[in-house]
C-alpha cells in the first residue's frame, strides 16, 4: 500500500503537467468555440440574380465543384475521393438536399463550417481548406451559400471514408487540431485583393506548400512547393524567384489560359485552370499575379534521391543526348528553347519540371505525356505524346537526367529503379 501511495504522489505532478499542456494546446486551437455550432439566427441571405451570379463566380474560383463532384456524378453532390497518408476521404454533398446535402443548414452553420472546420456532423478533415476559408468576408460567404442553395437537390450519399485508426475516429481530429491547427485571432485585412484570393478562395497553399507527414503545413513551407498527396505530381514553389520569368501580365494570362511562352499547365494544375481559374476576371487574375510575384523565396528543399559517384553517374546518364535528339528535339529544339508561341512546344530550359528538386513531373511527362486544358483563352492547346511504350525505364532515366542537367543546371541521378518506383506511384 505504501508503494502505491508513493507511486500516486510521484504521478500527480506528471498528471497535472499533462493536463496543463493539454489545456494550453486546446486553447491554442480555439478552445471550445469551434465546437459550438451556432443556432439559427434567422438571418436571411439575399438570393437575387446579382448575389447568385457573384456566388457562382466565387464558388468557381474557389474550385468547389471540382472537389465536391465525383467522376460522372451530379455537380456538387460529393463523393470524390482524396487519398491521404491515412486512407481515402470522400467529399460531402453541397446541394440543396435537406437530408443529404446542406439544404437544412442555416447561413450561420455554413459560415461556421467554412471558418472553423466544424459542422453539425462534427470536425471536418483538413482536406477541406477551412483554414483558408476562415479569411473570407461575410458577404462572400453569404453569396456562396445563396448560390449553393439555388442548386438542384441531389440525394447522393458519398461513400464512407476508408481511413486507418485513429484517423477513422472523427473525434481524433480534436487532437490533430490541438497539435497542428493555429487559427488567426483576427483574419488578415482584405486590403490586398491578390493575397485574399491566393490565400483564401484560391487556397493555393494546399498544393504548393511543403507539408509534414501529418498533413500540417511545415515551418517555412508556405508556397515552398511539395508533392501533392495521392496525385503523383509535384507542385512547384510560388514565389518571386520561381516566377521571375513571367511579368505580372504574363502570369495573369497563364492563370486564365493555362499556357504561356514559358510553358503550359499539366496534371492537377490543368484541372484547376479548366474548372476554376479560367473564370477569373482580368482584374482578379492581375491581383493574384501581382501578389505571387512578391512572395519571398524559401530555401530550396531537395527530395531524397541517391547521389551517385561520378563514374556510376556517367552510366546513368547513358545515351540521354541521343534519345533527346531522336525523340524530343523536333519539338523542343536542340537547345531546349522550344518552338512556337503560347506553350505550343514549350521551352525545357529552366522549365519548372526541369529545375524542380523533385523529378517526378519530368518523369511522368515522358512516361504519359502532357495534356493541357482547353480554355476560352487557349481553346486548342498542344499536347505531348506519351513514351511509356517506346522507351524503357533506363532510357527514360537517361533522357530525364540529360534534360535536367543540360537545360536546368540540375545534377540528376535518376536510375531505372527510380522511374519504375514513380510509375508505381502514378498507378497506385
Amino acid at each position: 500500500m505504501r508503494a502505491l501511495r508513493i507511486a500516486a504522489i510521484v504521478a500527480v505532478p506528471f498528471l497535472l503537467a499533462a493536463l496543463a499542456i493539454g489545456f494550453f494546446l486546446f486553447e491554442q486551437q480555439g478552445g471550445l468555440a469551434p465546437y459550438r455550432i451556432p443556432k439559427d439566427s434567422g438571418r436571411v441571405v439575399a438570393s437575387d440574380a446579382e448575389t447568385l451570379q457573384r456566388g457562382e463566380y466565387l464558388a468557381r474560383i474557389g474550385d468547389c465543384q471540382a472537389c465536391h463532384t465525383a467522376p460522372g456524378g451530379a455537380p456538387f453532390a460529393g463523393g470524390r475521393g482524396f487519398a491521404s497518408a491515412y486512407g481515402m476521404i470522400y467529399s460531402s454533398n453541397l446541394t440543396s438536399d435537406r437530408e443529404h446535402g446542406i439544404g437544412a443548414w442555416s447561413v450561420d452553420e455554413f459560415a461556421h463550417a467554412m471558418r472553423h472546420g466544424v459542422s453539425r456532423r462534427g470536425p471536418l478533415y483538413p482536406v477541406f481548406p477551412y483554414e483558408h476559408f476562415a479569411t473570407l468576408a461575410d458577404a462572400d460567404i453569404d453569396a456562396i451559400y445563396a448560390y449553393l442553395h439555388s442548386l438542384p437537390a441531389s440525394a447522393n450519399v458519398p461513400p464512407a471514408n476508408r481511413l486507418d485508426f485513429p484517423a477513422s475516429w472523427r473525434s481524433a481530429l480534436v487532437l490533430w487540431r490541438m497539435l497542428h491547427y493555429r487559427p488567426e485571432p483576427t483574419p488578415p485585412a482584405n486590403d490586398d485583393r491578390g493575397r485574399y484570393l491566393v490565400d483564401g478562395l484560391g487556397h493555393c497553399a494546399m498544393c504548393h506548400s511543403t507539408r509534414e507527414p501529418s498533413g500540417a503545413l511545415a515551418a517555412g513551407g508556405y508556397l515552398a512547393g511539395g508533392r501533392i498527396p495521392g496525385s503523383g505530381w509535384y507542385a512547384p514553389p510560388l514565389d518571386a524567384k520561381q516566377l521571375q520569368r513571367y511579368s505580372v501580365e504574363q502570369l495573369a494570362g497563364y492563370l486564365r489560359s493555362g499556357a504561356s511562352d514559358a510553358g503550359a499547365a499539366y496534371g492537377p494544375m490543368a484541372e484547376v485552370v479548366y474548372r476554376s481559374l479560367q473564370a477569373l476576371s482580368e482584374d482578379d487574375a492581375l491581383a493574384m499575379a501581382s501578389y505571387l510575384k512578391k512572395v519571398p523565396a524559401r530555401p530550396r528543399r531537395d527530395t531524397e534521391f541517391t547521389l551517385l559517384p561520378e563514374a556510376p553517374r556517367q552510366t546513368v546518364m547513358g545515351n540521354g543526348a541521343d534519345i533527346y535528339k531522336h525523340h524530343c528535339a523536333d519539338c523542343h529544339g536542340n537547345d531546349g528553347e522550344g518552338k512556337g508561341k503560347g506553350g505550343q512546344y514549350p521551352a525545357l530550359r529552366d522549365a519548372v519540371a526541369t529545375v524542380a528538386s523533385d523529378p517526378i513531373n519530368a518523369v511522368r511527362m515522358v512516361l504519359y505525356g502532357g495534356f493541357p486544358a482547353a480554355t476560352a483563352h487557349n481553346p486548342q492547346p498542344y499536347s505531348m505524346p506519351p513514351f511509356v511504350q517506346q522507351l524503357s525505364p533506363a532510357e527514360i532515366a537517361a533522357v530525364t537526367n540529360y534534360v535536367r542537367e543540360t537545360f536546368g543546371d540540375r545534377r540528376s541521378y535518376l536510375t531505372p529503379a527510380d522511374v519504375e518506383a514513380m510509375h508505381g506511384i502514378v498507378l497506385d
